[in-house]
């Protein structure tokens, strides 16, 4: 599980979904959803690293991080621009694999 540096509560924990490839959140009952806001907070990092540790399923996700979070209103959102990308899905550059399995979102 990676963290970023200088990682303040609260967090979600994030991972990516190991079929598809999608962002993938922990909710309260840590089940894996695709919406940030559907994510459960949590307030303490050693809390969320000790959760991440107990949902890490190799044969479902990769990838598990700790991501920071902030609350706009009623809305979470994420403090780092990467995770505000990811969080928002695909950009609007899409580019056709090569091989035609998948294809490949910058943005």
């Amino acid at each position: 599980m990676q963290q970023l540096a200088r990682l303040d509560a609260p967090v979600v924990v994030s991972a990516n979904c190991l079929l598809a490839g999608h962002v993938l959140y922990l909710d309260e009952n840590h089940a894996w959803v695709e919406a940030l806001a559907s994510a459960h907070l949590f307030q303490s990092l050693e809390e969320a690293s000790a959760v991440a540790v107990k949902v890490n399923d190799p044969a479902q996700v990769i990838g598990i991080e700790l991501v920071g979070v902030a609350l706009r209103a009623t809305q979470t959102v994420a403090r780092h621009y990467r995770e505000a990308m990811r969080a928002n899905g695909p950009g609007e550059y899409v580019f056709p694999s090569l091989t035609g399995e998948a294809d490949v979102s910058v943005q």
